[in-house]
Formats: C-alpha cells, sequence, structure tokens
C-alpha cells in the first residue's frame, strides 16, 4: 500500500501525476537526493561516453561530478560578472551561438536564476539552442517557486527546455534533499529516465522526503500565490529599509538596466564595500555578535533568503544588527581579485579523477593538474575542475579567498591541494 518510488504504481505514481499536473509538464519525478541527482539524470538521460556539451562556468559542482562520472567533456562559456557587486550571473545568447556554430555539442545545459536571484535571458537562448536542435536541460534549483505568483521570474518550464531540475527544499517549504525533475519527453529518451533514477537514487527512499514534496505540491496548488504576495512584499520592505542604512546597498529592479534578464525579489542581497567590510566579515559579526544565520557571503555581498517562514520580528532583528554593523566602518577596499579565466584542460574530468593523485602544497602546485574540484561553497561554484591545470593567478585567487575568510572545498587543512600524479 505504500507503493515503491523505484516502481512507481500507486501513491507514489499518483502524488508525482499530481506534481505534472500541477507544473503543466509530461512528467515529473520526486527527488530525495536533492538536485544534485537531477542533474545526474539529466546528463545522463541526453548524452554518451566522450560526448560534449555546452555548460556555463558558474553552475554547480553536482553537474561537474556528473562529468566525471559518465565521461563527458565540457565547454565552458564563461559567465557575465556585474562589474561592482561582483556576482557572476549567466551567459549571452550571443557566446552560445559562437560556441553551437563550431558543431561540437548536442546538448546545452543552463543555470538560471543564480543564488542571489538574477535570471538570464532564458527565451534569447532557448531560441538560439532550438535553431541549432539542441537539448536543453536547465538547473533551475533556485526558481521552485516561479510558477507560483505571477510577480517572479517565469519558470524556464514554459520556455521551451527539454529537462527541468527544481530544488523544492531551497525556496518551498520542503524537507531537505528534496526536488523535482520535469520532463517534455518529445526529444527524451524516458527509458534512460528512468534507468538513470533507478541508477542514481537511494534505493531506500524516505517517505517523509516523499511526502514533504507532495504536502508541498498541494500547498503551492491552494495557497501559492498568496503566500508568495508576503513573501515578495516583506522582501521589497527589507530591501526598502537596508538601503537607509548608510554604507549598505540592496539592488532591486534598477540591476535590470545592467543588462540581467530578470531579478527575484525574494532573495535580497546586501552590497558592504560601501562599509569597508567583507560579506565575509559581516556574515562573521551577524553569526558570533547577533546570533543571526544568513544564506551566504563573498568578498563583497551578504545574502538573505526570505522565505514564507520569515518573521516581521526577525526582520527588525537583522535591521538592526545591519545598522549596528554600517558604523564599524573601515577604509574602503577597492582592490578585489577577478574570477580566473577558465584554466587549460590538459585532461577530461573522469581521467583526472579516476588517475593516480597526491597533495602537495597549493604555493608549490603552478603548472600540476588538478584531482578534484577547487569551490567556494556556497555557493559551490568551481574554480578547478578535475583535469585543469592550476595556474599562479588561480592560487593567489584561492589564497585570497581564504584569506578573505571564505570556506574552500577541495582543499587539505587549508594548504595543500590535490593533483594528478
Amino acid at each position: 500500500g505504500m507503493d515503491y518510488l523505484h516502481k512507481a504504481e500507486g501513491v507514489i505514481k499518483y502524488a508525482q501525476e499530481l506534481a505534472a499536473n500541477l507544473f503543466k509538464v509530461d512528467y515529473t519525478f520526486f527527488l530525495i537526493n536533492g538536485s544534485t541527482v537531477g542533474n545526474l539524470v539529466m546528463l545522463a538521460s541526453t548524452l554518451s561516453p566522450g560526448d560534449k556539451v555546452i555548460i556555463q562556468r558558474n553552475s554547480h559542482r553536482s553537474i561537474i561530478g556528473g562529468f566525471a562520472v559518465l565521461d563527458l567533456v565540457p565547454e565552458y562559456i564563461q559567465p557575465e560578472i556585474h562589474p561592482y557587486l561582483e556576482i557572476p550571473w549567466g551567459i549571452t545568447p550571443e557566446k552560445l551561438e559562437e560556441k553551437l556554430k563550431k558543431g561540437n555539442s548536442k546538448v546545452v545545459f543552463l543555470t538560471s536564476p543564480n543564488y542571489f536571484g538574477m535570471c538570464e535571458d532564458l527565451p534569447s537562448l532557448v531560441k538560439v539552442g532550438k535553431r541549432y536542435n539542441s537539448i536543453l536541460l536547465l538547473d533551475e534549483a533556485h526558481g521552485a517557486h516561479f510558477p507560483f505568483n505571477p510577480n517572479l521570474p517565469e519558470t524556464g518550464i514554459n520556455l521551451g527546455f527539454d529537462m527541468i531540475v527544481q530544488s523544492a527544499h531551497k525556496t518551498l517549504p520542503s524537507l531537505t534533499q528534496t526536488s523535482f525533475l520535469h520532463v517534455f519527453e518529445k526529444n527524451i529518451d524516458m527509458d534512460r529516465v528512468y534507468d538513470s533514477l533507478t541508477f542514481f537514487q537511494s534505493s531506500s527512499p524516505s517517505y517523509l522526503f516523499m511526502a514533504s514534496l507532495d504536502i508541498v505540491r498541494y500547498q503551492m496548488e491552494t495557497e501559492g500565490e498568496r503566500i508568495w504576495n508576503d513573501v515578495i512584499d516583506k522582501a521589497n520592505y527589507l530591501r526598502e529599509e537596508i538601503n537607509k542604512i548608510d554604507g549598505l546597498y540592496s539592488f532591486g529592479v534598477e540591476i535590470l538596466e545592467d543588462g540581467i534578464f530578470d531579478l527575484d525579489s525574494t532573495k535580497v542581497t546586501v552590497n558592504t564595500k560601501g562599509i569597508g567590510l567583507t560579506g565575509f566579515e559581516v556574515e562573521e559579526i551577524l553569526n558570533k555578535k547577533y546570533n543571526i544565520e544568513i544564506e551566504l557571503s563573498d568578498s563583497s555581498n551578504i545574502l538573505l533568503f526570505m522565505t514564507p517562514g520569515v518573521t516581521d520580528n526577525e526582520i527588525q532583528r537583522l535591521l538592526g544588527a545591519l545598522k549596528d554593523i554600517s558604523k564599524m566602518r573601515r577604509k574602503k577596499k577597492e582592490m578585489r581579485l577577478k574570477s580566473p579565466d577558465i584554466p587549460k584542460m590538459a585532461l577530461t574530468p573522469k581521467e583526472a579523477f579516476l588517475g593516480p593523485k597526491e597533495l602537495v602544497p597549493i604555493k608549490e602546485s603552478e603548472g600540476r593538474v588538478a584531482g578534484n574540484i577547487v569551490s567556494s561553497y556556497p555557493p559551490g561554484l568551481p574554480i578547478l575542475v578535475p583535469g585543469e591545470e592550476i595556474t599562479k593567478y588561480i592560487i593567489e585567487y584561492i589564497l585570497r579567498l581564504e584569506e578573505e575568510g571564505a570556506v574552500i572545498q577541495g582543499l587539505y587543512d587549508k594548504i595543500f591541494i590535490k593533483v594528478v600524479k
């Protein structure tokens, strides 16, 4: 009577069909290993060993892991970076067409929105991809709420993608590790989808996770627009109040004038350059002095998630803390390291990941080939990918991030890096 996720014939099958009807797709699958497994399934369902896939560099590390596991070759596109905020936000249709003209890749894998709620011009990118008969995959992990309110950006589900993954646990009131995989079957081999889901997901799926996905589906279907209207109002209020604090800046729709296509207003980013503190430093103060946990920080910003669970009292408490912190002014830090160029790929991700490796001091690693993913987490975007050559500038960049307080995954004892022997 409880049904089984990997051979759904009863209540789980019915729950997934209800979700597919809500999202207006051919199939929706419950994911109990997060969007990571959704990204792996999308790759495994559409590509074969040795295939090339076009992907933007600011993609999640789970996609890079998929390249290593499935023996795929990435064709990276460097994203545009906002000059003041220093946030990578997406690729342009022109850069995508330039890659597709080479004719090496049949799959385009995009990520939008980014962690900060910035959206790419997906309609134009889809048009380019369709002109070249590409299979289009979308990591919309941070946009699971988009379908439920007209004041939010349009979901990629409506724009012509073949497969879309959404993290319910990131923006919807669902348990951690729960996500949705949406599929339009016209260009997709569904047998490969089912096989990949069975291969990559746990054979002992949590019924709590699956029930959580079904409950949040019902909640969004019956109350979604009202819930997100309230969240958007609170987020806009918080943004307005932050912008009254001297030295802090929280961007809104004005940022669309800088080329960004759309913005998720429930994500509130606070730029800290004006008070001379890094985002890392502000996060640490909020944690240790005010017992306030935020989503993430980087060299110039902190990111706040507005969710249905945030209360007015919590907003006021945060505003009070930010007003205090704004008085801790230091001399403005204008010198920033720009993100490194995409390194030379000396080996494929699989060759490097599975080959023999050793640890060396990062300061002595110039010219060596990375043996694992090195990323600042969150948000988990790669600085180095297995198989890439380590440059002097990348070493300086990693050390600078560490110095500023970033959490670097892929280093050992903060001074060693894994390289191919």
